[in-house]
């Protein structure tokens, strides 16, 4: 079984991926991987509140990873943190990040380069 991280938005392409991920059983979800707007004390992405990310994790019983960037961030700043969070799990020997943007090809465009460019293997579901 392969150790993977899960980009997680809160939203239902993250949560459909997901629930691909778990019922191939070929993957074990080290984590959720979400990023938070610190200003706004939400997720990134779709605005969700970060309690109810919380409670998202929680009732799906795996382990949730914040990565806060500043409102009105950077990719610069965003890529640096999420950087600083793959070196750590590729430290445990986790280097693999699975997405579910289904629809969104130039965020899966821009988010392979990134991944690539920083040798973390990625998939799209």
């Amino acid at each position: 079984m392969i150790s993977v991280l899960m980009s997680w938005s809160g939203g239902k392409d993250s949560c459909l991926a997901l629930y691909e991920i778990q019922k191939s059983k070929d993957y074990s979800v080290a984590a959720l991987l979400t990023t938070i707007t610190q200003d706004y004390d939400r997720i990134s992405m779709h605005g969700v509140r970060r309690v109810l990310l919380e409670k998202q994790a929680a009732s799906l019983g795996v382990p949730l990873r914040q990565v806060l960037i500043s409102k009105g961030a950077s990719n610069e700043e965003y890529e640096l943190n999420m950087a600083e969070e793959f070196r750590e799990y590729r430290e445990i020997c986790i280097d693999s990040v699975i997405c579910g943007y289904l629809f969104l090809q130039d965020v899966r465009e821009h988010r392979g380069r990134f991944l690539t460019r920083d040798k973390i293997a990625h998939d799209t579901l």
